[in-house]
């Protein structure tokens, strides 16, 4: 066990605990004091045996979270949602933090018997075009029961079917990643702070990384992973031909903000990701296209005053399941 492995699950653990030194030495029956605490979390101690049984007792986690060996993050896939953005000490948090949370969470959820099992239904659809987004995002709506109309709360979809989802402070630039646990559990971590994103932001981010997770990426393809998974991920918030509808046929000479802040309100999709989408169906010309976004939404990025999608995304399935297992108590 490296001093700099230890001394970061130990610091990442207590901080998802929010327990202070002060608090976390009491736990563990004073068998440490605040001192060499500040100094594992440093790096620059290591704990005797003793001394790491009452850590783990007190921060309820298995003695292997601190080696590392308690749960398998898929730390490449990690670092590939992100495109490269995060240093590797933040990845290593990141990474640490998903660990802990994972471990408890799979505990209670099989204490409370509520453990679900992930199936992939995406798991042999390749997609190296645009269509293919497209078509992948139709077919998950289709195998996930969805039907062509707006999903009121993404998250707690994502929950039912077997994704954990972490809410986290992340750094600037990055709103969500994606991994997997153990290579069969899938995790999404999402930034959900009032003060960095929007609701319909949120909804994108999510469907994106659900992209990640699910769908096969030839790299032959001319188009990026990331712009394949903003694909998908537009079109499975809002489906093509329900678009189509909503926007009165295949092709418009204008969109105006009034129609676009109508659906906004309903399915929770940004007017910028519905330009993108009229683009994406050659509904509007390039020039226009690149109006809106020169004149318009590149000036107000947060869309102030353009509606809100009013449907909280929230997540809520660790809350029942301490819920059951206080009650059985």
């Amino acid at each position: 066990m490296s001093n700099n492995l230890f001394s970061i699950r130990l610091r990442e653990a207590r901080l998802m605990r929010k327990y202070s030194m002060d608090k976390l030495v009491e736990l563990a029956d004073f068998v440490v004091s605040k001192q060499s605490l500040s100094r594992y979390e440093r790096g620059v101690m290591r704990p005797h045996a003793d001394v790491l049984t009452a850590l783990a007792n007190a921060l309820e986690v298995s003695e292997e979270y601190f080696f590392g060996t308690n749960i398998q993050i898929d730390m490449p896939m990690l670092r590939t949602t992100s495109n490269g953005k995060m240093k590797e000490n933040v990845l290593v948090a990141i990474e640490s933090r998903l660990s802990y949370w994972a471990e408890r969470l799979l505990a209670k959820e099989r204490e409370a018997g509520v453990f679900i099992e992930f199936k992939n239904p995406m798991e042999n659809i390749h997609v190296s075009s645009l269509e293919d987004a497209i078509q992948a995002a139709d077919l998950l709506r289709q195998q996930w029961h969805c039907g062509d109309g707006p999903i009121a709360s993404v998250l707690r979809l994502f929950e039912r079917k077997g994704i954990r989802i972490m809410e986290a402070n992340l750094p600037a630039d990055v709103y969500g990643l994606s991994t997997w646990a153990n290579k069969n559990i899938p995790l999404i971590v999402i930034d959900t702070s009032t003060n960095k994103t929007t609701t319909d932001r949120l909804r994108f981010t999510a469907a994106h990384e659900l992209a990640h997770l699910l769908l096969s990426f030839p790299s032959d393809s001319d188009l990026s992973i990331e712009k394949r998974c903003n694909k998908f991920a537009s079109f499975f918030l809002f489906p093509k031909s329900t678009f189509i509808d909503e926007m009165g046929g295949e092709h418009r000479d204008k969109l105006t903000l009034e129609e676009m802040i109508d659906l906004k309100e309903v399915y929770g999709v940004s007017i910028a990701a519905q330009v993108h989408e009229a683009w994406d169906l050659h509904m509007i010309s390039r020039e226009y296209y690149d109006w809106w976004y020169d004149k318009k939404i590149k000036k107000n990025l947060y869309e102030k005053g353009w509606g809100v999608y009013a449907f909280p995304e929230t997540v809520g399935k660790e809350k029942r399941v301490d819920a059951r297992i206080n009650r059985s108590q």
